[in-house]
């Protein structure tokens, strides 16, 4: 039975908390927040958000492909981090797409750009809608004299499949299950699972430069890109060698990754699989402290070993995983997990269970695969139980970030403290929690959450002071200020801060080159 995407909410309205679970969550934050949970407060019907009037006319020739009514509208207006769900929660938005363009081939797709380029539209490129840092809002366009959202839903197919260079050439628009699904026939997968698996498009995951949570050797997807198509507004059609490998100038696909719809449009990607793995092991390590275990990681995959899988949580975020399924936990906990479709998995799964003992790490053998099992469901949930807590007014959100080993712990504890200052502060009471998520020979991933009660109409003001302490803390020791989500609009100043402007110069005049009218995502940090 089709799911109904919901428009004002993370994910599926029939995947939301039921009240049963919403409630054992409620019980959980209330003792979090000292019992300071603002009664529930709905959202508003989805009719009854008031946007702003369209500003265009539907030509008859693509009303076929354009969809100008309300409920397109609201759905497209904006992506699902928690300013962009508590300003739909609102009831009214100053910015909405004028309309919604879902073109099925490359040739509607074309008719559509020369379109908003005749009319000097804004055209917003959109994947699954999952952006938690503003990428697919239409704000801070300009002078364009309307906004097109460009759903890239309707290029959906898997055009190709190369089992003997184990790639797939699919279109931008297919999400991650679809993906997997029309390769399982041929014994192959993808393997990417970003947290919005369930909703995100192949062609965000490359504009956005993603990651899964296999997190060594599948970790980035900008890696497993072959080749791939892209559309520029004037209609010419970029297409990218498909090779294993080159050094002739700088790679011409790393232009597009992370680009994030404002150098083009990606069509279709030619992306490298792997083979349906056959064998499978994993492990829950408890530690004492989060520095014990991150010197356990540092040692497995300095040591060679790059396991499938190598998150650690810190001592709060494996509190309220296990506290989500009614358990208690205590001290840091390493995910650890090695799959393979033939080579043996278990001597390296052995050698890296004994340079975690060596750190202090103690494998969990009676309650291993259940603490796992409670951190990998509360991973797919935590997007709905935001929702949920945001019925109550709490401030919840993420941010995350990569630094060099040699910046750890001392990374950790300022930005953690500093995050946790901001929330005493702003909220009076909270939560800042860590875990590792990616982990590399020479640094990591660090992803924070942070969790405060609010209030009911200063939910996005809270949000913002919140965000603005964090990535403040984040660059002021050295960390990026994204690892896998992108810039979008929200991280605009911090970025324009990171990049050298030399290089934002060049991406200028490559923007110049490519999207003269400059209609494509505008607002973004590269100006």
């Amino acid at each position: 039975m089709a799911k109904t995407l919901n428009p004002l909410g993370w994910g599926y309205v029939e995947d939301a908390l039921a009240d049963r679970e919403r409630a054992a969550v409620l019980k959980v934050a209330g003792g979090w927040m000292g019992g300071r949970v603002q009664e529930r407060r709905a959202p508003p019907a989805p009719e009854a958000v008031r946007l702003p009037a369209s500003r265009i006319a539907i030509p008859d020739a693509l009303r076929d492909c354009v969809d100008g009514a309300h409920a397109a509208r609201l759905l497209h207006a904006r992506g699902r981090s928690f300013r962009d769900l508590a300003e739909l929660r609102g009831g009214e938005l100053r910015q909405a797409p004028d309309a919604v363009a879902t073109p099925r081939s490359r040739q509607e797709l074309e008719r559509v750009l020369a379109w908003a380029g005749e009319r000097d539209y804004a055209v917003i490129p959109y994947g699954g809608g999952s952006s938690v840092v503003g990428g697919v809002n239409p704000e801070g366009v300009g002078d364009a004299r309307g906004v097109i959202t460009l759903s890239l839903r309707g290029l959906d197919r898997v055009l190709d499949v190369d089992t003997r260079s184990r790639t797939v050439h699919a279109e931008a628009g297919i999400l991650g299950p679809d993906l997997d699904a029309a390769l399982k026939p041929y014994g192959l997968a993808v393997r990417h699972f970003p947290q919005s698996y369930f909703h995100s498009t192949l062609g965000g995951w490359v504009a956005t430069r993603g990651a899964g949570h296999f997190s060594t050797g599948l970790a980035k997807i900008e890696d497993r890109v072959q080749a791939l198509g892209v559309t520029l507004p004037d209609g010419r059609r970029v297409e990218t060698r498909r090779l294993p490998a080159s050094s002739i100038g700088p790679d011409p696909n790393r232009l597009w990754c992370g680009s994030e719809g404002f150098l083009g449009v990606i069509t279709d990607v030619h992306l490298r699989g792997v083979a349906l793995p056959t064998s499978r092991v994993s492990c829950g390590i408890r530690f004492k402290t989060f520095e014990q275990a991150l010197e356990g990681a540092r040692a497995i995959v300095q040591a060679g070993i790059q396991p499938t899988q190598l998150r650690i949580l810190d001592p709060v975020e494996h509190l309220l995983s296990r506290a989500f399924a009614g358990r208690a936990a205590t001290g840091a906990l390493m995910v650890l997990a090695f799959e393979s479709a033939g080579a043996p998995v278990e001597p390296l799964f052995a050698a890296a269970q004994e340079l975690a003992r060596a750190q202090g790490g103690e494998v969990l053998k009676q309650d291993g695969e259940e603490a796992v099992g409670d951190w990998r469901n509360t991973f797919f949930r935590q997007p709905y139980i935001r929702d949920a807590l945001l019925d109550h007014a709490i401030v919840s959100d993420t941010f995350e970030t990569a630094v060099p080993w040699s910046a750890v712990p001392g990374f950790y504890h300022a930005v953690r403290d500093a995050a946790l200052r901001a929330v005493q502060e702003v909220c009076g009471v909270g939560m800042v929690s860590c875990r590792s998520t990616h982990s590399y020979t020479d640094g990591l991933c660090l992803y924070f959450a942070f969790f405060g009660p609010g209030r009911h109409g200063a939910l996005v003001d809270q949000w913002w002071q919140l965000k603005a302490a964090a990535s403040e803390a984040v660059a002021r020791h050295g960390g990026t200020l994204s690892h896998h989500h992108a810039m979008g609009r929200d991280h605009k100043r911090w970025a324009q801060a990171e990049l050298p402007e030399a290089f934002r110069a060049a991406i200028r005049a490559a923007k110049r080159e490519l999207d003269p009218q400059g209609l494509l995502n505008p607002g973004l940090w590269y100006e």
